[in-house]
């Protein structure tokens, strides 16, 4: 097969982020069902999440979801998303990202970050890479920081509080 239908591939140091295979969307499922309630704002239908995720690697309408792959084994997931609701002015992305427990603290979800956020402003045409999260995740909020993001506005949505964190092309290529 070749690169442009397996979709859109990200290499790091330690992570490939790539698109989801077939036989790891029900396991994604799983891990979204099984999710903290502080990292998602509410459980998605099943069966369209699902469709998106047999979409994976291919960034439509604002949408793009990757496999984090550590040596072969996925150990978690990392998306941009159109939010419900809120209209994302021209070149903005909001992002997404889940770690199975037992990886996180090992600055996976840092690299990932760092990989997704650097392809969106060389590939995507971004102006701006946003996340929110929630006030009380204070893992995600370090890993904000130590990629640069700065703290933005406080918004409500999903009847939750929430915390967006931000870079702008200008402050990434500057860092």
């Amino acid at each position: 097969m070749d690169a442009a239908a397996e979709g859109i591939t990200v290499r790091g140091s330690r992570l490939l982020l790539r698109a989801l295979r077939p036989a790891e969307i029900d396991g994604q499922w799983r891990a979204m069902v099984n999710s903290d309630p502080i990292a998602i704002a509410e459980l998605p239908d099943e069966a369209a999440f699902k469709a998106r995720l047999r979409r994976s690697g291919h960034l439509e309408g604002g949408w793009l979801d990757l496999a984090i792959d550590l040596d072969g084994t996925v150990i978690g997931r990392i998306q941009t998303f159109v939010p419900g609701g809120r209209h994302l002015p021209p070149g903005t992305f909001e992002v997404g990202i889940g770690l199975d427990a037992d990886v996180r603290g090992k600055g996976y979800g840092r690299e990932a970050l760092e990989l997704l956020t650097g392809w969106l402003f060389e590939h995507a045409a971004a102006q701006v890479v946003e996340a929110p999260t929630d006030p009380g995740n204070a893992p995600m909020r370090a890993v904000f920081g130590r990629v640069g993001w700065s703290r933005g506005e406080t918004l409500t949505e999903y009847g939750r509080e929430w915390v967006m964190y931000r870079i702008t092309r200008q402050e990434w290529q500057a860092r």
